[in-house]
């Protein structure tokens, strides 16, 4: 069971990398048959609802325009905390058969390597040998017990243990004080015009605590390595560009001569700042700046090691 934050990076069924996060929600994906387990569903979604998390099943949005597999089934198996199988089996004209769609479920769910609680009702047996997984057998009359020890373990093994968020907006405001860096207020009308420059990129503007050095931020933890990278050249061309105009600025008047040169020391000093997800993506991007360098400096970090900085810089109780 691996219950580490990941971005998924081949797809079971051949389409493009979808890049969801595995166990980035609190929620878990039960696979039932809607035939057969409607009471023991309801049970878990309350059990669910009681500690926190939502219960997923298959199907219960439209995807228009999208693999219906992969948006009722396997972006929710991935992005669960952890999964839930019901594994009865289906009655058809007095004939008990296993269904082949939570099975196919299920599969899925141990290919990822998800942590499963497998659940059947006493009596009926199955369809293939799984039996080292420990699949609970219940009755209706102590389903509820034994759904909230197994759920109660299940939450306990896979809540992840001081995870860096790279939606912490409280860890990235501790990073950026150690470092010495402001979120710029762009009230004077030059700060509003570089924050403008990296804007429409995604990229914030930061200064340092004297106001002398700006820094472009950018968060990028939910694009693919090659938008980054394109986001970081079309970043350089454009501040590149307005360094370039510094002279023409001062023939036409726009910037005094003497004001020159402290415009052109501050692009001079400018550097970037990326937060990325993971080490992988860090060494792709890494990889293409040094293949074809950018003018200016730039720093990349995964939300590990941000949090690892401030973990180690700062005092717990700061």
């Amino acid at each position: 069971m691996d219950k580490s934050i990941r971005k998924n990076e081949i797809c079971v069924v051949g389409l493009p990398r979808c890049d969801f996060v595995f166990s980035s929600t609190r929620s878990c994906f039960i696979a039932y048959g809607f035939d057969t387990s409607t009471l023991e569903m309801n049970i878990l979604k309350s059990l669910l609802e009681e500690r926190g998390l939502i219960a997923e099943e298959a199907g219960g949005t439209l995807a228009p325009g999208q693999s219906a597999f992969c948006a009722k089934i396997c972006s929710k198996i991935i992005t669960s905390q952890f999964c839930v199988v019901l594994l009865n089996h289906d009655l058809r004209n007095g004939v008990e058969t296993p269904n082949a769609n939570v099975n196919m479920e299920y599969g899925l769910m141990l290919g990822f390597n998800k942590y499963v609680i497998p659940f059947q009702r006493e009596g009926q047996h199955l369809p293939f040998n799984v039996a080292g997984l420990d699949t609970v057998k219940y009755t209706n009359q102590n389903f509820r017990d034994k759904a909230i020890i197994a759920l109660e373990q299940a939450i306990s093994e896979t809540t992840q243990e001081s995870v860096p968020r790279d939606n912490s907006d409280q860890i990235i405001q501790l990073f950026l004080m150690e470092r010495g860096l402001l979120v710029s207020a762009i009230d004077s009308e030059g700060d509003r015009n570089l924050y403008r420059l990296g804007d429409s990129l995604g990229f914030n503007l930061l200064n340092t605590f004297s106001g002398n050095e700006y820094v472009y931020f950018g968060r990028f933890t939910s694009l693919r390595p090659e938008s980054v990278v394109w986001r970081l050249r079309k970043l350089n061309s454009v501040v590149s560009g307005r360094r370039s105009s510094l002279p023409g600025r001062v023939a036409q008047g726009l910037i005094t001569q003497e004001l020159l040169p402290f415009v052109d020391r501050l692009f001079e000093t400018m550097s970037i700042m990326v937060i990325v997800t993971s080490d992988a993506d860090k060494t792709v991007i890494t990889e293409q700046l040094q293949r074809q360098p950018l003018d200016y400096s730039v720093e990349l970090l995964t939300v590990t090691e941000i949090f690892n900085e401030v973990k180690s810089a700062i005092p717990t109780n700061a």
